[in-house]
């Protein structure tokens, strides 16, 4: 099912707060804890976890594994975590390696299913401590490896919401074959983001925060972006293998990845799975955007959660 955000009541002029207080989300921040994770190979992962309110939910209604994209940090998405924990969700995001305060060489994937292994380690430790099947959400890379985790059934998941997930890039001839040449000979070598923070988001707020943040990475490696050409290939190779009920959600302006590859993934995945939602104007960074789009993306996601946190009936 494709959802046209134009219709939505959202669109029709509610204020930005609407959403939140339809959803009957809290309006407080939630602080996380944070803690540290270390992997088999040493490397030490920083997570934060975010719990609802206790004085309104006895028990977390679920648990959400939050995977944040290139080149920023998980401490980005306390909105969005203030949202999932409104719901009576629990969120758990870490920073991917070689990312923000975790460990690891920066922008380095010593292997194109780095970041794959290290979101089982994560969610092996979340499940041994929780009991229950986590919600999957991926922005952008982190969509990316998500999409992958869910495709190759690596484990199983409850849901997948993928956030512009890098299914598709803008790589020119020219880019590519300079790609190639360093992953011969360099692939370690860090070079200039090209993300330009201005296409991130119309929110001139978020475009500056983001440029003045010292967590944000402004290098890549070749051994990283193979990682993306790789697993790029393979999700789209493995979308009718999903087994979860899947939420897309993608800019249709997106500038930074290609918006075509989350097309091509949904139109691939079971159709009695998937649901998408489509913000025409949308930059990358949706979750930011600047209102009232922001406040639709929200109520988008909010109303989707809601649907499918409704008890199994027997």
């Amino acid at each position: 099912m494709t959802d046209n955000p134009a219709n939505s009541p959202a669109a029709a002029g509610a204020p930005a707060s609407a959403p939140a207080a339809r959803a009957g989300l809290d309006a407080g921040p939630h602080a996380p804890v944070q803690t540290r994770q270390r992997m088999r190979d040493g490397t030490e992962l920083l997570l934060r976890t975010w719990q609802p309110d206790p004085a309104r939910f006895a028990e977390p209604l679920g648990s959400v594994l939050l995977v944040h994209g290139l080149a920023e940090h998980a401490g980005r998405y306390q909105h969005v975590a203030d949202l999932l924990c409104g719901l009576g969700l629990r969120v758990r995001a870490h920073d991917l390696r070689g990312h923000g305060d975790s460990g690891g060489a920066r922008m380095v994937a010593d292997h194109p299913d780095a970041y794959l292994d290290d979101l089982a380690e994560i969610y092996d430790a979340a499940l041994r401590s929780w009991k229950e099947l986590p919600i999957l959400l991926g922005h952008s890379m982190g969509g990316l490896i998500a999409a992958r985790f869910a495709t190759a059934r690596v484990r199983p998941v409850r849901a997948l919401v993928l956030s512009s997930p890098a299914l598709a890039l803008r790589l020119s001839p020219a880019a590519l074959t300079v790609h190639r040449l360093l992953l011969a000979l360099a692939p370690r070598l860090r070079v200039p983001n090209p993300i330009d923070a201005r296409q991130l988001s119309h929110d001139p707020a978020v475009v500056a925060a983001y440029r003045a943040d010292p967590l944000v990475q402004t290098t890549i490696t070749a051994s990283l972006l193979e990682s993306f050409i790789r697993g790029m290939a393979q999700a789209q190779a493995d979308a009718a293998l999903l087994e979860a009920p899947m939420l897309m959600l993608v800019g249709g302006a997106d500038r930074v990845v290609d918006p075509s590859g989350s097309r091509t993934f949904f139109d691939n995945a079971p159709p009695e799975l998937r649901d998408e939602v489509w913000f025409e104007q949308g930059y990358h960074e949706i979750f930011n955007e600047a209102q009232p789009l922001r406040g639709e993306v929200f109520e988008a996601l909010a109303g989707w959660l809601q649907r499918h946190l409704q008890p199994v009936q027997h």
